[in-house]
């Protein structure tokens, strides 16, 4: 990719992204690729955030990583935290901050009052508001100078939610790396060793749903789906849930729990965290995302289409900006299909939709979703939009 560097009028940008952690995710692979665009552009990237697996990434992206406790919650240490990046942003002679989550945030939005360096939030998700508490507290994403939604349905809330101004949100969808998400890099070595860790067979055909096991993720809603499956006589199908379940969080028991009483077992696979994303589509005849709060693009449905492989995704997931599908388009020209968000049975029915449409449909369907995400994801305008974004912000006074 080619990313313009800055031009003589203008001097490379210092921008630091205060995100919670550095384990594997969306959020987080989204951060490293803000680096990588920074770095390409000749532009400083800066991390700061509390660590993990993926700080090495980070590191080759080109981001110096500063570790502090910014995920925690507790009001002492968010103002310790903010107090360390005012002192931060003086010391790195920083342009901008750029919060990825609430807590951050907070810490980003206190050092701006103390450094006047601007802060930015990217909204990407759609927060619970069960009191006047928590609405505040989840506000503190449109406090800053500008707020990036990655999609136009999030910009929409957004000023309707909280009456932020329009020309205060700037769109900015996702990128993904579309030569590295390529059928044709696939290792067919690999591709084995995951299929026999995954306990397959050759005749099993594979439901995949990649992320972190969250309620807001409703994975338990495939697990339903499957249930109705079985019920409806559909044989030879598996459900591999491919992603990391998070530490104290009683959610993944109860998952647990759900597969046991319905008798399961030998369809659900938890296989944790997968490394290897490439031989986990490949092997994947249907990815489904399974939300039910109104996120931003979910990463894995944008990599699997630049896979080939058709996704099933919950109405409430900005699907027609994620995907092509009815009722937005025939289904001539489709390269997944909606359902209902929260509906188990509706989930259930469009696997078997899916299915049963055959193998030859369903490569046609992803080869017209490989297509899709290469004329809308880039990287390069991915890049364009968000380096706009920072200098915009930059040029201008922080109250």
């Amino acid at each position: 990719m080619t990313t313009p560097a800055p031009s003589m009028n203008e001097r490379p940008l210092t921008v630091v992204q205060v995100i919670p952690d550095l384990q594997p995710g969306g959020t987080v692979n989204h951060a490293i690729e803000i680096a990588e665009a920074l770095t390409r552009a000749k532009h400083r990237a800066v991390i700061v955030s509390e660590g993990g697996r993926l700080e090495d990434a980070a590191n080759r992206a080109g981001a110096t990583v500063i570790k502090l406790p910014v995920a925690s919650k507790n009001p002492t240490q968010m103002y310790a935290n903010a107090k360390k990046l005012a002192e931060l942003s003086r010391d790195l002679d920083a342009d901008l901050l750029h919060a990825q989550s609430r807590a951050p945030a907070w810490s980003c939005l206190v050092a701006n009052r103390i450094s006047k360096v601007p802060y930015i939030a990217t909204y990407d998700g759609s927060f619970s508001e069960r009191n006047p508490l928590k609405r505040f507290y989840n506000s503190v994403m449109v406090r800053g100078a500008r707020v990036i939604a990655p999609g136009e349905r999030l910009a929409k809330m957004v000023e309707e939610r909280y009456g932020t101004a329009r020309e205060k949100i700037s769109v900015v969808p996702n990128a993904i790396d579309f030569e590295a998400f390529n059928p044709s890099l696939i290792d067919p070595a690999r591709r084995t060793s995951l299929a026999n860790e995954w306990g397959l067979e050759a005749k099993d055909r594979v439901i995949l749903l990649p992320g972190r096991l969250t309620r807001p993720k409703a994975p338990h809603l495939l697990v339903e789906a499957a249930s109705r499956l079985r019920e409806a006589g559909l044989k030879d199908f598996i459900c591999v849930f491919a992603g990391e379940h998070p530490q104290r969080s009683g959610y993944t028991g109860e998952l647990w729990d759900q597969v046991h009483q319905l008798g399961l077992s030998n369809r659900i696979r938890f296989a944790g965290h997968t490394e290897d994303m490439l031989s986990a589509y490949s092997l994947a005849d249907i990815v489904v995302c399974t939300s039910v709060s109104q996120g931003g693009h979910r990463r894995a449905v944008l990599e699997a289409q630049a896979m080939g492989v058709p996704v099933a995704v919950s109405d409430s997931e900005n699907g027609d900006e994620m995907v092509r599908a009815a009722p937005y388009i025939s289904d001539a020209r489709s390269t997944g299909v909606l359902y209902r968000s929260g509906d188990a049975s509706e989930l259930a029915q469009t696997l078997f939709k899916l299915l049963a449409i055959g193998a030859p449909a369903r490569r046609a369907m992803g080869v017209r979703g490989r297509e899709w995400i290469a004329s809308q994801f880039s990287k390069e305008t991915f890049a364009k939009r968000l380096l706009a974004v920072y200098r915009d912000v930059a040029r201008k006074p922080s109250l």
